[in-house]
């Protein structure tokens, strides 16, 4: 009897944990503890509902709730690019896809946003990289294009955050990072070097992708890497390693990312991150196939890159440029990378 008893209490203490700190209540803007109770309050949470991820101190877990908002910064507005149906891809997705691991690696490496709401600015730069890589193919190659030309020059957005739209990698694209090195600032568009339009990588077509597990799967195994979004929450700056799904806090904004492969034996996305790879998997996370739904949203967002006529531009065709006579279009795979379409829903 004892034994039921004391059961029993343990089980309320559980639950009224969770009910708490799903709340409003559990929230880093108010909330007083440090940082390593706040993580042991989470992951007893995680393990109470059953979630698979593991909580731990990130280079982010200190930060303020208004330092927490320059890491964020993801406007949903309205792109014109029509949707790309289940019925025009041309394969069928196998069980599970890491482009790290596709017969070479296509995704670039991490990197590090910092103090600047320019998530959207490295989630469609992170994206053309691995377009690159695919069309050359070319794996290994950590092609670094310049960030700050998206961020500066293309009047998408700002430090404050940005709208996600393909349109400038389509008319203008991005040069190498050595042509406007990030500065995590808005900076100027007349500081990047000048000629840096001759080395722009360019993609010709896009299209937007349906916000469904099987449409972000079948997506990308035609075309490799892709820029998308989500709802980020509280406890996600928290995240160390294993399948998040949300438990607990408040929402902090929309955040965009690259999804570069899935596993659905145990039902997650492989998502590469911008806030360094010290924080999360090394740079990487895990998000569960249940997170497409809400509150999080996952995949909402998505643009694939369609050049299947081969008109794909890496670089941007320059005659007078002898370095790239070296590219030959009908010997490039072309591939496509991803943008953003909000959901008009949310």
């Amino acid at each position: 009897m004892k034994k039921m008893k004391r059961g029993f209490i343990f089980t309320a203490a559980i639950m009224a944990t969770v009910i708490f700190f799903n709340t409003n209540g559990f929230s880093q803007k108010e909330y007083a503890g440090d940082v390593k109770e706040t993580v042991v309050q989470i992951q007893a949470l995680i393990d109470a509902s059953g979630a698979k991820w593991t909580a731990g101190k990130t280079i982010l877990s200190d930060k303020s709730w208004a330092e927490w908002q320059n890491y964020v910064g993801l406007s949903f507005e309205p792109i014109t690019a029509p949707p790309l149906g289940d019925e025009e891809f041309s394969v069928e997705p196998p069980p599970s896809l890491d482009w790290r691991k596709a017969g070479g690696n296509y995704v670039t490496n991490i990197r590090n946003q910092g103090k600047c709401g320019s998530c959207w600015a490295f989630a469609m730069t992170g994206g053309l990289e691995s377009y690159v890589l695919l069309s050359q193919n070319t794996p290994g190659i950590d092609l670094d294009l310049s960030e700050q030309v998206m961020l500066s020059c293309s009047g998408t957005g700002s430090c404050n955050g940005g709208r996600l739209n393909a349109s400038y990698l389509e008319n203008t694209g991005l040069p190498p990072e050595e042509f406007y090195p990030y500065t995590a600032t808005d900076g100027n568009c007349s500081s990047a070097e000048e000629g840096w339009q001759s080395k722009a990588y360019k993609i010709s077509n896009w299209k937007t992708i349906y916000r469904s597990e099987i449409s972000l799967k079948k997506a990308l195994v035609e075309y490799g890497p892709m820029p998308t979004a989500l709802m980020v929450y509280e406890d996600f700056m928290h995240y160390k390693s294993g399948i998040y799904s949300h438990v607990t806090g408040n929402k902090l904004g929309g955040h965009a990312v690259v999804v570069i492969g899935y596993n659905d034996a145990e039902k997650y996305f492989i998502v590469k991150n911008s806030w360094s790879e010290k924080w999360g998997d090394e740079g990487y996370f895990k998000i569960a196939y249940s997170e497409i739904k809400y509150p999080i949203y996952f995949g909402m967002s998505t643009i694939a890159y369609t050049d299947k006529d081969g008109e794909g531009v890496i670089p941007t065709p320059n005659k007078n440029n002898k370095e790239n006579k070296s590219i030959n279009t009908e010997e490039t795979w072309i591939r496509t990378m991803p943008m953003f379409k909000p959901l008009l829903d949310w």
